[in-house]
């Protein structure tokens, strides 16, 4: 009986790691911002992502070639973030060139975390995600 126990507990205890683990990475590596994302119904859904800043500028990246999201931004392209408890308008722009830019600043910002994170995504080299630069709306 022992065995058995000790197999559900891998069975249950493996997959729960699996998807905790950079979960939990992704939400103590450092600041986490909160995208208010366009959704295909009409509607918008607010997802925690990692945000870098350069020289003035900064980055995020959530999604790919084939999401709604970053095909509506080439339409629309108000960004609206919780940042540090506030509410703040960017204009954003899909930016296909900062890609290793990208990944380098959120190596030297988030470490440890974006380490693991490489680990269980595959890396930068399989990332398929599309930089999105951002720059405040009231510097327009």
């Amino acid at each position: 009986m022992k065995y058995v126990y000790w197999f559900l507990g891998l069975l249950v205890g493996i997959p729960v790691l699996l998807i905790g683990i950079p979960i939990v990475a992704s939400e103590l590596g450092g600041e986490v911002v909160t995208l208010e994302r366009a959704e295909e119904d009409g509607e918008s859904s607010r997802i925690r992502i990692w945000i870098v800043d350069n020289d003035g500028a900064s980055w995020i990246e959530h999604g790919g070639s084939e999401s709604y999201w970053m095909d509506h931004l080439k339409t629309s392209n108000e960004v609206v973030l919780d940042r540090a408890g506030q509410s703040q308008s960017y204009e954003g722009t899909l930016d296909l060139d900062s890609h290793d830019l990208y990944h380098n600043l959120r190596r030297q910002k988030y470490s440890w975390a974006d380490q693991l994170i490489e680990v269980f995504s595959g890396g930068r080299e399989s990332c398929d995600g599309i930089p999105v630069r951002l720059r405040l709306s009231n510097d327009a």
